[in-house]
């Protein structure tokens, strides 16, 4: 009795001391934190540790420690406290720690205290995926999170790269990334945006190391790159790897797309007999590859809907084609794999393509293969220019992609290997809004007016889906898009949507009570009634970031405005024209009659990346849009003789 007491004894002691050790190391206390990593931070990334061991190519150890001070509430996003898992990774070890602005401990949370969910809840139909997350509500700002935890993964085609600036307005106070490799498997490793950071690495066959300290909040700037393309990130990658038991080896992106599409994409385009004599009947007076690939894609949208569906190898295995044939369902991987597979029957050759969707263009790293990306498209090779694919979407035109996945690099996969291709770009000359509209204003200063936009291009993508919101949403929209206009309202609506030409039409009738504004005899007006840009781009005194205008268009609008019976226009403001580097703009009036005036307005924004010294130039262009877009005219009372 007495030995099993020491020993408990002991066992407590060391507990206690290595809760104090390691509190020792960092003081908790939020005061104690250096006031210059304070200025401009949400929170401060008080230390982070993360050891990845390779203990083969079909197993790693991922042991993770972060300790995070939250400041507001505008922090507590950058407490990680959840942690994913699936049949290849299973957690071995969680526990969230919270403490107050003090150091002092107020709550522990255990394995069993975090909530158990899918990854994709809400969405998917089948998923492998889940995560245990915690609910934390804090009580008082700030306090500060230390998150450990242990995963086993029997898959190394992943291994999470190192991002130690998780993002904007957070503080680092000091981060280390440790790769450990008894076996010495050949790892391929690489390095981007180190140039501004102090980061201390040290680099062995057996191990790998990476740390960083003090790095300062990083503010956001408007038109600035993407954040990837300015944070120090570290990517590791086994030569040979396994991904849920199918081991593979890859140098370069040819040899990682053909592992690809040997192992996840081969053999699953089967399709029954009766789906390809129906698909041979739809495209039997087709004239050319073209015209049968659109027939086909409409098809799909028609036949199918997309669901998140999160099973197969790593998630990245696609359904069977004959199975989306026989559910009608599937997610990118699935319909894009049936799309092809339906392509195939026609002998059009077509290529399942892996990349990162979303509004900001990120690319596919080009010169360094791993396993990558969040979505899949399908590319169709074409005399006369790549064809691409969004098989998710039931309302998209045949070969539109719109921003979301436009003008990036992306992964084809060919049974010889991968290529990296661009998708493609939409120059500013292919979005456009053109704006039309004839303005009657009333004397009681009211204002009613019938409208017509067509949008093309990437200006369709913006729009296009209001149609198919409810009537009471897309009247809501309207007044929102023109908010400056008070007491607007929406008197009617109809839509026109081309998908053969990519054109949508919007035809829209309003009215305002209160449009011009009663100066004496006079009534102030301001012509520009659909287009008035109320952007109100901030001063920097020292930016930071190139300038970076993701995406050119051009906008177009002439009224015809009818001047209220009893007034008149005695003075037509002289043509404004603004030429810059970043576009164009003009703003015309012309009168007509003694009771109409036209309205002409044209602005052109070309996309590009320019030096951080020019931002300021691009600022005052636009405010010069802004304050002419605002401008008023003068109508005055026209004198009677009596």
């Amino acid at each position: 009795m007495q030995k099993k007491s020491l020993k408990l004894l002991v066992v407590c002691i060391l507990l206690i001391f290595s809760k104090v050790s390691s509190q020792e190391e960092i003081n908790l206390n939020t005061s104690s934190v250096d006031g210059t990593l304070l200025e401009g931070a949400n929170a401060i990334v008080r230390s982070e540790e993360i050891v990845i061991e390779i203990n083969s190519i079909n197993s790693m150890t991922i042991k993770t420690k972060r300790i995070v001070t939250v400041l507001d509430k505008f922090g507590d996003g950058y407490a990680n406290y959840s942690e994913g898992y699936d049949p290849s990774r299973k957690i071995k070890k969680l526990q969230v720690i919270v403490y107050d602005a003090s150091g002092k401990e107020i709550k522990n949370y255990k394995k069993k205290d975090f909530i158990d969910r899918s990854v994709y809840d809400g969405i998917s139909l089948m998923n492998d995926n889940r995560v245990k997350l915690l609910d934390y509500t804090p009580v008082s700002y700030p306090y500060t999170m230390a998150f450990e935890s242990e995963v086993q993964n029997s898959t190394t085609a992943f291994i999470a790269p190192w991002y130690p600036v998780p993002g904007y307005k957070i503080g680092v106070q000091k981060s280390s990334y440790k790769i450990l490799n008894p076996k010495a498997i050949p790892l391929r490793i690489k390095e981007t945006n180190f140039e501004g950071y102090q980061i201390q690495k040290n680099k062995t066959n057996e191990e790998v190391l990476y740390s960083i300290s003090n790095v300062l909040a990083k503010r956001p700037e408007v038109y600035t790159p993407s954040l990837y393309d300015m944070i120090p990130i570290v990517k590791v990658v086994p030569k040979s790897f396994s991904l849920e038991g199918i081991k593979g080896s890859a140098t370069d992106w040819k040899s990682l797309g053909k592992w690809e599409y040997d192992n996840l994409i081969a053999g699953r385009d089967q399709l029954p007999k009766e789906t390809i004599e129906e698909i041979d009947k739809l495209v039997s007076k087709a004239k050319n590859k073209r015209e049968k690939a659109k027939l086909i894609y409409k098809y799909v949208q028609d036949k199918t809907r997309y669901i998140s569906i999160q099973l197969g190898i790593g998630g990245l295995m696609p359904f069977l084609a004959s199975d989306v044939d026989k559910w009608g369902y599937g997610d990118c991987k699935a319909l894009t794999n049936y799309t092809k597979a339906l392509l195939d029957s026609q002998n059009i050759l077509s290529y399942y393509t892996e990349l990162y969707a979303g509004n900001e263009k990120r690319s596919i790293d080009k010169e360094f293969a791993s396993i990558e990306g969040n979505h899949v498209i399908l590319n169709i090779p074409d005399e006369n220019g790549d064809i691409w694919l969004e098989c998710t979407n039931q309302t998209l035109p045949f070969d539109f992609i719109g921003s979301f996945t436009d003008d990036r690099d992306v992964l084809v996969l060919k049974p010889e290997g991968g290529e990296i291709k661009r998708t493609r770009k939409y120059e500013p000359r292919e979005n456009v809004l053109q704006t039309t509209a004839t303005v009657n204003l009333g004397i009681d200063n009211s204002m009613v007016s019938n409208i017509k936009r067509e949008a093309r291009g990437l200006e369709y993508d913006e729009i296009y889906g209001i149609q198919y919101q409810e009537p009471k949403e897309q009247k809501l929209y309207y007044k929102k898009h023109w908010a400056y206009i008070n007491g607007l309202e929406i008197k009617d609506i109809k839509f026109v949507d081309n998908k053969d030409s990519i054109v949508f039409t919007e035809n829209i009738k309003v009215s305002c009570v209160s449009y011009g504004k009663k100066a004496g005899t006079r009534l102030l007006v301001t012509p520009n009634v659909f287009s008035c840009d109320q952007s109100n781009l901030p001063m920097y005194d020292n930016r930071q970031t190139s300038l970076v205008i993701p995406r050119g268009y051009i906008n177009t609008d002439e009224y015809s405005i009818n001047i209220p019976t009893g007034y008149v226009i005695n003075n037509i403001p002289e043509k404004k024209a603004i030429q810059t580097e970043f576009g164009e703009y003009t703003y015309e009036l012309e009168k007509v009659s003694e009771s109409q005036i036209k309205f002409r307005r044209f602005l052109k924004i070309i996309d590009g990346t320019f030096p951080k010294e020019k931002y300021e130039e691009y600022r005052k262009f636009r405010a010069k849009i802004k304050k002419a877009d605002n401008s008023r005219i003068v109508l005055k009372k026209q004198l009677t003789n009596e």
